[in-house]
């Protein structure tokens, strides 16, 4: 695949590493719960989150953090839909990802003006919100979940198995291949040291044959390794995503985007030299 349709708009893979910037509509997000339940400071977040540089807006109105307390589906979208309206309202602003396991969110999402579908159980929990993505033509994030289950022994293998099932179930449902990113689903592992397998195998993963978005900001492998609590780890952040965009990465999903967008930058200085 060399141009991945990212929303409405055609992506040239291999050309620049794009960012997802984090909004968490959220009472209990790890890092960022309770900032931007508001509405208005809501969208107040995403217009910095646009100044600061990302390509997509990625908005979650349900945690995902361990023992997280599931939102109903009118819970859900009463978070998300104003805020992804008003945002989508706004003249040349970033595309705008639903973070959502649920079918009818994503299309409510998809209504309000959200163009992508990010699924962090890769359509294996509700394979409907394939159907979602299928009909409005929108694209779509499929993360690996170990949560499901370990599908082989080694961590990376077990990564493509799980994608080769999510890949399957898009397809069979009618979502076009140029439509699909997968995530290998950083902190969504049993321990740190399979992050750390997953971030050291990020070559391999790529040639599974799909653009790849990594999550890692300020997530368990950022902070334990140095002993680091959440407010700390920016720099360790950095590091990782300096990485993952050496070894192939498309996207980084980010907390903070100016500094990542800096990274992506002088990577790219170093690169044209």
């Amino acid at each position: 695949m060399s141009v991945l349709k990212l929303g409405k708009l055609d992506w040239p893979i291999g050309n620049r590493c794009g960012v997802f910037g984090v909004l968490n509509i959220t009472p209990d997000s790890f890092s960022d719960g309770g900032r931007y339940l508001d509405p208005i400071e809501a969208v107040r977040k995403g217009e910095s989150l646009a100044r600061e540089g990302a390509d997509v807006i990625d908005i979650g109105g349900e945690s995902t953090r361990p023992g997280f307390e599931e939102v109903t589906c009118e819970g859900e979208i009463n978070r998300v839909a104003q805020v992804i309206e008003a945002l989508s309202q706004k003249p040349d602003f970033p595309i705008i990802s639903i973070d959502t396991t649920k079918p009818d969110v994503a299309r409510a999402a998809i209504a309000a003006g959200a163009e992508i579908v990010n699924d962090i159980w890769g359509l294996r929990r509700q394979p409907e919100i394939a159907e979602v993505v299928a009909e409005y033509q929108a694209s779509c994030v499929l993360m690996h979940n170990s949560r499901g289950g370990w599908l082989r022994e080694s961590t990376l293998d077990s990564v493509k198995a799980y994608w080769e099932d999510s890949v399957s179930i898009a397809l069979k449902r009618g979502v076009s291949e140029d439509r699909i990113i997968l995530d290998p689903g950083i902190g969504f592992t049993d321990t740190r040291i399979q992050d750390i397998e997953i971030i050291n195998g990020l070559s391999d993963l790529r040639g599974f044959g799909f653009p790849i978005l990594l999550g890692a900001s300020r997530k368990r492998v950022t902070g334990e390794t140095l002993g680091l609590e959440v407010d700390q780890r920016l720099e360790t952040t950095l590091a990782i995503s300096a990485l993952a965009i050496d070894r192939g990465v498309d996207f980084l999903r980010v907390h903070d985007v100016e500094e990542n967008a800096r990274v992506i930058g002088m990577l790219e200085a170093l690169r044209s030299e």
